[in-house]
C-alpha cells in the first residue's frame, strides 16, 4: 500500500508540467475572461410576442457569449453585434414551423450567418421559437469566437 501511495505522489509531481506545457509556436491563452459587449441586437418587430422573443434573445446571447472562448483575456473588450434578418413562425394544423436567419459581426468586417428551419407541437408554440433562436445564436456565438480567437492567432 505504501508503494501505491508513492507512486500517485510521483505521478502528481509530473503532471501539472505535462498539463502545463504547450506546444511550440502557440500562444498560451490570455488569463481571464474578456469583457463582451452586444452593441446592437436588431429583432423584426413582426413577429408575435416579439418583446418576449428578443429580452429571451439577449439572454441567451449574454450566457453563450460569456460561454465561448474568445482568446482574450480579462483586459480585453470585444463588441459584436446580433442582426436576427428573418423569423417566421406558421402553423399547419398542430405543427409549427420556424424559420431563424441570423448573422452576427465583429469589427473590421468578420462576420458569421446560421439558419434554422425546426418544427414542434403548435401547442409549445412559444417554446419553439425560443428553442430555434438558442441555437442560433449559440452557432453565430461560437462562429464568432473562433473567427476572434483566429484574428488573435489563438489555437482551435
Amino acid at each position: 500500500m505504501p508503494s501505491l501511495v508513492l507512486a500517485c505522489a510521483l505521478l502528481a509531481g509530473f503532471v501539472p508540467a505535462i498539463a502545463s506545457a504547450t506546444p511550440e509556436g502557440a500562444a498560451a491563452t490570455p488569463a481571464g475572461r474578456p469583457r463582451i459587449v452586444l452593441d446592437h441586437l436588431a429583432f423584426p418587430h413582426s413577429v408575435p410576442n416579439a418583446a418576449h422573443f428578443e429580452k429571451r434573445l439577449r439572454e441567451v446571447l449574454s450566457r453563450e457569449a460569456h460561454r465561448a472562448i474568445w482568446g482574450a483575456g480579462r483586459e480585453n473588450t470585444i463588441t459584436y453585434r446580433f442582426l436576427v434578418t428573418q423569423l417566421t413562425v406558421e402553423q399547419r394544423g398542430d405543427v409549427v414551423h420556424v424559420r431563424c436567419q441570423a448573422t452576427g459581426q465583429l469589427p473590421k468586417g468578420k462576420s458569421a450567418k446560421g439558419t434554422l428551419t425546426f418544427s414542434g407541437p403548435a401547442r409549445e408554440r412559444n417554446a419553439v421559437v425560443i428553442q430555434v433562436l438558442e441555437i442560433v445564436a449559440r452557432g453565430v456565438i461560437t462562429r464568432l469566437a473562433e473567427l476572434e480567437r483566429a484574428r488573435r492567432g489563438q489555437p482551435g
